[in-house]
C-alpha cells in the first residue's frame, strides 16, 4: 500500500522540471519559509481544502508510463515538511522512476535520510537570498548554519544538483548573486530563474519590474566563471 502523502497538484508530463529528463510533476502543499515574491501563496495559507490525489493512483497512473517518463519531479511547498516523504518515495522507487527533489533545505536531517536510502537522482535547492540574509527574507526561524550545512551536504554527496535562485530586482541582484556565486563557486549547475511579479506573497512586490532578458543574460555571464554549468529560466 501506498503511504499517505500529501499531493495538491499532478502533472503527468514535463519536458523542463527534471534536466534532460522527461518527468511527472507531483506537488507537496505547505512551506516553513515566507519569502515576499513566493508565487504560491495557495501552497503556504490556503491548502487544507485543496483537493489531494490519492498516493496509490499517483503510482497507479505512474506504471503505464515506465519507458515513457524518466521520472518524477516532487516540489512544492517544502515536501520536506512531511515525515511519510521517505516511504512515499520507497513506493515511487518501485516503479523503477528516478525522483527529483525540489526544496528550501530547511530540514537537512530529512534531506540525510533521502540520501542515505538512495531515494533521491536528482535535487534542486531553491536560494532565497544571501545566506545571511535568511532570517529577514525567509523568516526568522530560518538559521543561516543550517542552510550552509545543506549546501554542504548537498555538494558533497554523489547526487546530481543545482542551485536555483529568483532573481528579483532590490533583493536578488547582482551583488547578491555574485555572492552566492563565491558561497557556491565549483558547483556544477546554477540556475537563474526570472521574477515573475504577477502572484507574491507580499502583495509590494507585485509593483517590481522583473529584469529583462538582456539584463538576465548579463547576469548570467556574471557569475557564469564560477560554475561549470550556468542557465537562465523564464
Amino acid at each position: 500500500m501506498t503511504p499517505d502523502f500529501p499531493v495538491v497538484g499532478f502533472r503527468k508530463l514535463s519536458i523542463t522540471d527534471y534536466p534532460g529528463k522527461l518527468c511527472a510533476v507531483l506537488t507537496a502543499p505547505g512551506c516553513n519559509f515566507r519569502c515576499p515574491y513566493c508565487p504560491n501563496e495557495e501552497l503556504i495559507h490556503h491548502y487544507i481544502p485543496m483537493e489531494k490525489y490519492h498516493p496509490e493512483d499517483i503510482r497507479e497512473t505512474l506504471y503505464p508510463r515506465i519507458g515513457f517518463l524518466d521520472g518524477i519531479c516532487i516540489t512544492g511547498g517544502e515536501p520536506t515538511l512531511h515525515r511519510r516523504l521517505p516511504e512515499f518515495l520507497e513506493s515511487i522507487k518501485e516503479t523503477r522512476s528516478l525522483v527529483k527533489i525540489d526544496t528550501n533545505g530547511s530540514r537537512p536531517i530529512m534531506l540525510r535520510i533521502l540520501l542515505d536510502r538512495r531515494l533521491v537522482d536528482y535535487i534542486t535547492l531553491k536560494i532565497v537570498a544571501r545566506i545571511e540574509d535568511y532570517p529577514s527574507i525567509a523568516g526568522p526561524r530560518i538559521e543561516p548554519e543550517v542552510m550552509l550545512n545543506t549546501i554542504q551536504m548537498i555538494r558533497k554527496s554523489r547526487v546530481p544538483h543545482e542551485f536555483k535562485v529568483t532573481a528579483v530586482p532590490t533583493l536578488n541582484d547582482e551583488k547578491t548573486l555574485l555572492d552566492l556565486a563565491h558561497v557556491l563557486a565549483g558547483s556544477r549547475r546554477f540556475v537563474i530563474k526570472q521574477f515573475n511579479p504577477e502572484t507574491c506573497l507580499d502583495p509590494s512586490f507585485k509593483e517590481i519590474q522583473p529584469y529583462s532578458l538582456n539584463e538576465l543574460k548579463q547576469l548570467k555571464d556574471r557569475v557564469a566563471p564560477y560554475f561549470a554549468e550556468t542557465v537562465i529560466e523564464l
